[in-house]
């Protein structure tokens, strides 16, 4: 089967338009975040501000894992896990960020004031 200039032109504009769709809705750049989401177990998650420089503990199942929040990032500072997966993940930053310490049953995500999903889809 050979391509013909409609072809082309029709993939053409599709890509175009995934991408601005991309840019506008899944871009991590879409919304900056304004507040991190803490969980433990399947205790209501704790909303953490990012504008304001803190250390934040949360006792888990393990310990005490220490949370540092840091000119709008939040990184885990420390962990009574063993293998601190959490801690080598580093500072969270963008909307969407998730990372946990699943020993401890600590999760740690943040989130937008204006996010472009809705509630099912985050």
């Amino acid at each position: 089967m050979k391509t013909t200039p409609a072809d082309v032109a029709l993939i053409i504009g599709l890509a175009l338009i995934i991408g601005t769709l991309y840019a506008r809705y899944w871009s991590p750049n879409a919304a900056p975040p304004t507040h991190a989401l803490i969980r433990v177990d399947d205790a209501p998650a704790r909303r953490v501000p990012l504008h304001v420089n803190d250390r934040i503990v949360v006792t888990g199942r393990l310990g005490d894992s220490v949370l540092e929040v840091r000119d709008g990032r939040i990184r885990f500072a420390s962990s009574p896990c063993r293998r601190k997966v959490c801690i080598r993940s580093g500072w969270m930053h963008d909307a969407h960020d998730a990372t946990a310490c699943l020993p401890n049953r600590v999760t740690l995500s943040l989130a937008a004031a204006d996010p472009h999903y809705d509630g099912v889809s985050q």
